[in-house]
């Protein structure tokens, strides 16, 4: 069983990644995250502006959180399930890299589930609704595949080579009545030690994977913080 592990440098290159996209980059594991190895969130959620400062200032921005580790077969095992692209066809070294442009994809190149919420029309709503999961999943993989296999074809999945209509129409309704994200973002700072989230500064682990500048006052109150609050929820931190 192959199991990967991001390293530092890993962490660092894919932060610049999302934050190129407007997004902080955030670390968990692959059962606290729900059994997924990415997902992206819109809300805003806490990151520190600079954490080599003892009195830093902060943000709230939106966030993609990366599983610090791959299960490489279970990875690939879901290849022939998914909707049209099939991830078994994968190679380690891509895996990691893949994960975080489908990340990304899911803010730069999807339909906009709260757009579609507000629509009045509520039999294209619905309608909508029914698609745009699905939609979605198929973009995001296709904008990742082109950043990893840029110019390859799509390799189906077994699913995907049965649905092809009924993924050609989806995407088709809803380029007619769906709203997208907007494609303009606002970068974050790529410096390693700039839009930081959070979370990365619940332990010295994990923000060694931050690099060694992070102020030492500032990460002993944060892991104080982040303790207590696990502590009065009945929570553990990893």
């Amino acid at each position: 069983m192959a199991t990967l592990h991001i390293t530092r440098q890993q962490y660092r290159e894919f932060a610049e990644l999302t934050k190129a996209a407007g997004m902080a980059l955030n670390l968990s594991t692959y059962k606290r995250m729900g059994n997924c190895w990415g997902s992206y969130s819109p809300w805003g959620l806490l990151v520190c502006r600079d954490v080599t400062s003892s009195e830093p200032q902060w943000d709230e921005r939106a966030l993609i959180t990366l599983s610090s580790t791959i299960n490489a077969d279970k990875l690939r095992a879901a290849g022939p399930s998914r909707p049209e692209l099939d991830w078994s066809q994968l190679e380690d070294h891509e895996l990691f890299p893949f994960i975080v442009w489908h990340e990304i994809g899911h803010r730069m190149d999807n339909f906009d589930h709260m757009g579609i919420m507000c629509m009045k029309d509520l039999d294209v709503r619905d309608e909508c609704h029914k698609r745009v999961r699905v939609v979605n999943e198929v973009l995001a993989d296709r904008f990742a595949w082109q950043k990893v296999r840029p110019g390859e074809p799509i390799p189906l999945s077994e699913k995907g080579q049965i649905a092809q209509e009924q993924i050609h129409e989806a995407i088709e309704y809803s380029n007619a009545h769906a709203p997208r994200l907007p494609g303009v973002v606002r970068p974050l700072s790529p410096c390693q030690y700039q839009d930081v989230p959070d979370y990365m500064l619940a332990s010295h682990d994990r923000a060694a994977f931050v690099g060694p500048r992070v102020s030492p006052s500032l990460l002993h109150d944060r892991i104080n913080y982040h303790r207590l609050y696990a502590e009065r929820n009945g929570q553990t931190l990893y």
